[in-house]
């Protein structure tokens, strides 16, 4: 945990109550060491500091905030797994915002929205229905279509 030395950092946003702040806090550290001649780490007592957690719009702890040149390029809520962790860094790291992904399951859902509105377009020959088809199809896919940006580090 560093005084701002960097103009990429990740801060940790916790709460003394917090068990899972504390259960993160030594995968939070390790990563942090390893990035650290890039990417400064901070945590911050959210209870302490609340215009800091507002102003980052911090809602619940453990939130971990990656920054790159001022601008906010990932966020992570929870709990994550080390991976989680990694990318979050490599992001404030290269500047590369995290890309977000839709669960399987809103993706299913998603897809099954659109078979039944081109289901009923196919019934009925209504032609806005395909129009909906399409688009709900698109949506539940857009993430997907998305070029992979890789980091620089």
């Amino acid at each position: 945990m560093s005084m701002r030395t960097h103009d990429s950092e990740v801060l940790l946003f916790s709460a003394p109550h917090c068990s899972s702040c504390r259960a993160v806090r030594p995968a939070a550290s390790d990563v942090a060491s390893a990035f650290s001649r890039s990417v400064g780490f901070r945590e911050i007592e959210a209870t302490v500091e609340r215009s800091v957690a507002s102003r980052h719009g911090v809602k619940g702890v453990p939130t971990f905030v990656a920054i790159h040149d001022g601008v906010e390029v990932g966020r992570l809520v929870g709990i994550g797994t080390r991976i989680d962790l990694e990318k979050l860094f490599e992001a404030a790291d290269s500047g590369d915002p995290i890309r977000r992904r839709i669960s399987s399951t809103d993706r299913v859902l998603r897809l099954a929205v659109a078979a039944s509105f081109a289901g009923a377009a196919i019934a009925t020959g209504v032609t806005p229905l395909w129009i909906l088809a399409t688009g709900v199809g698109v949506f539940a896919v857009w993430d997907l279509l998305q070029p992979e940006r890789r980091s620089r580090r």
